[in-house]
């Protein structure tokens, strides 16, 4: 399994089976140049615009609504989610946009794809989520976790690998945090950013702690 970034929260997972984007986002809006991505599944929110952008990936399944699905031999479960709290006194009040979180499995590997989740997760989320090798998690605050809630969020879910997303890149009109906030906040140094991730069998994934792994946005 490969796992590329185009900066946000879109990526690309190659599977054996199936090409699955992330949350492909509006390049104009963003301020990024746009991709020209293919993909056998789009996983997007349809109440998020930014991540959105699916009018281009012809053919391929777009599921951009919670609930469990089932395509090209990769299992998938959308949970829905804000992008910032919910009012402690009335939640139902002021709920946010609404997001929505992926749990995927793909080549054996179980994924959760955290969107731009704005809070600490129910444990309601927690159980549809269920056990985590990889976490896409954002980090750079604005209309998503910042670097002190992302660390709360990992702890929950105590997943392998955790690759931050979602934090400022040049070129980015996002009001969003560097990456620095986040490696200071969770005690590391920044490892080298590198242009692909590859995953060949979950018996290669650390076994006692977490690992973080930084990826190199691909943005043509």
């Amino acid at each position: 399994m490969d796992i590329q970034w185009h900066g946000l929260s879109c990526f690309t997972i190659k599977g054996k089976n199936a090409t699955i984007v992330t949350d492909p986002y509006d390049a104009k809006e963003v301020g990024l140049k746009p991709l020209k991505l293919s993909a056998d599944i789009v996983l997007s929110n349809a109440d998020f615009t930014l991540h959105h952008n699916v009018a281009d990936f012809k053919g391929a399944t777009i599921l951009d609504w919670p609930g469990e699905y089932e395509a090209k031999g990769v299992i998938i479960q959308g949970v829905a989610a804000f992008d910032r709290p919910r009012d402690k006194e009335d939640p139902k009040k002021d709920n946010g946009e609404r997001v929505i979180i992926y749990a995927l499995q793909v080549d054996g590997f179980k994924l959760c794809h955290l969107s731009n989740l704005g809070h600490k997760l129910t444990n309601e989320m927690q159980e549809a989520i269920g056990d985590v090798d990889i976490l896409f998690v954002p980090i750079g605050g604005g209309v998503g976790l910042d670097a002190k809630k992302a660390h709360e969020v990992i702890e929950q879910l105590d997943p392998r690998i955790v690759i931050p997303m979602y934090y400022n890149i040049p070129g980015i009109k996002l009001p969003l945090a560097e990456l620095s906030a986040f490696t200071k906040e969770v005690g590391i140094q920044s490892p080298a950013a590198e242009k692909i991730l590859k995953f060949a069998t979950t018996s290669g994934l650390p076994q006692e702690h977490t690992e973080f792994k930084i990826l190199e946005p691909t943005l043509d």
